[in-house]
């Protein structure tokens, strides 16, 4: 019954249209298991990104340059700068910029509160990128980003990002129809979409169930995907393959004769991405030096180009303060830190977000914040509620307020003027 329940929602998941925060009704109709096989059915489709303005583009290219260069030793005053410029890019309309300062967020390097990952996700979803579903898939399987965990909500969520065409989701869903009682043939089309756009894992996993269903040719074309993604356990596994191992040998046998130098070769590139696996290394070039028989080797020089271009190191053009400004300021930014501010469409004057503070403390982040004031008995604020900029550290102040002192008859009602404490609450 579990086997046809969870067949159910990823059957969901791929037939919802509405918009990623208009929550799915859940059907408590289970459809026959062979109805839900048939309705599985899964085209792939590879994730599309709308094109990034030049301007942008300067700016993300800059930060991950940077992001690639602050991976061993990390400094956080280069995240806080990476952030900034990240920021700055993905408000004035670069997807992938948006999508690497969510990823670095939730790997703690960068620091997006919930309503920002909603925000930007939405953002995503809303201008066709499926990478926006697989994030909110994420949060609702986490119960993070201020959403409730929901873990059938975010089954349907991967299946709309695989539909859509993002990479990860495609693995993700694969891997849950593996099982052979569930829908492998769906499992393996869903990898092999997803090691087409360079997910190591989803190709390692189909090279594995392809060997072990003794379709060799067409595992070696995975193993070849996974080697593409950079998947140093694809190369490993075709090294051992072209080392003649015998049809009883079922963890490597792949039905090739020995070839010691293409084994070798690939032994080579396994060396090389498993010493860098850290820094997601690729290899587009597979298949000219090392082609997959019956095709001859050609001479190789023992170098990959993605390893090459990263001895080199060379930076992209550093964008300029009056470029940054200028962006900045288009969207109405801090240029200082890339976040909203008062005026700009991504900010919200009655959102609050952690942290708060109260009066006569010190400022626990820069930022624009708002007296978080629900009306207080007979007290109420004299001044105009509207943001206002505190630096980290600075000492948050007093509200001017007005209450009314009860006197004995025949004397009036006195209104009183004084500064109250109050609780601030940091916007964004």
């Amino acid at each position: 019954m579990r086997r046809i329940f969870l067949l159910s929602i990823l059957l969901l998941g791929a037939c919802d249209n509405r918009s990623a925060f208009t929550y799915m009704k859940k059907d408590p109709h289970v459809k026959p298991l062979n109805e839900i096989k048939a309705d599985l059915a899964f085209s792939c489709v590879h994730e599309q990104f709308p094109a990034p303005t030049a301007e942008a583009d300067v700016l993300f290219q800059y930060a991950r340059w940077l992001q690639k260069n602050n991976q061993l030793k990390e400094d956080k005053s280069v995240d806080i700068e990476i952030e900034r410029l990240y920021r700055i890019a993905a408000e004035n309309g670069h997807y992938k910029a948006n999508i690497n300062l969510q990823n670095g967020a939730m790997r703690g390097h960068f620091q997006l509160r919930g309503a920002e990952h909603l925000r930007l996700s939405e953002r995503l979803i809303g201008d066709g990128v499926a990478t926006g579903y697989y994030f909110i898939g994420i949060f609702l399987q986490q119960g993070s980003a201020g959403l409730k965990e929901d873990q059938e909500m975010a089954l349907r969520y991967f299946r709309k990002a695989a539909d859509k065409g993002n990479a990860q989701a495609q693995a993700y869903v694969g891997k849950k129809l593996a099982p052979s009682n569930m829908a492998p043939d769906i499992a393996r089309q869903m990898r092999r979409c997803a090691a087409e756009q360079g997910n190591g894992e989803a190709a390692v996993a189909l090279g594995v169930n392809l060997k072990n269903k003794a379709q060799y040719q067409e595992a070696l074309e995975a193993f070849q995907l996974g080697v593409v993604a950079g998947d140093d356990t694809s190369a490993g596994w075709l090294g051992d393959a072209f080392r003649n191992p015998p049809p009883s040998d079922e963890l490597n046998y792949l039905g090739q004769k020995e070839d010691l130098e293409r084994a070798e070769r690939y032994k080579k590139i396994w060396r090389i991405l498993a010493n860098y696996s850290y820094a997601n290394p690729k290899v587009p070039e597979i298949n000219e030096i090392l082609p997959l028989p019956p095709a001859p080797l050609p001479v190789w020089d023992g170098k990959l180009q993605w390893l090459e271009q990263r001895l080199a190191n060379i930076p992209p053009e550093k964008p300029s303060n009056a470029l940054i400004n200028q962006l900045a300021k288009a969207m109405v930014l801090d240029p200082a830190t890339g976040k909203p501010m008062p005026g700009s469409p991504s900010f919200s004057e009655n959102q609050f977000l952690e942290p708060s503070c109260d009066s006569g403390k010190a400022c626990p982040e820069s930022g624009y914040w708002k007296i978080r004031w629900d009306g207080r008995g007979r007290y109420y604020l004299t001044e105009a509620n509207t943001p206002r900029y505190f630096k980290q550290g600075e000492i948050m102040p007093k509200a001017k307020m007005e209450f009314d002192r009860e006197r004995m008859w025949p004397l009036s009602v006195k209104v009183v003027k004084t500064e109250w404490g109050v609780t601030w609450g940091l916007l964004g």
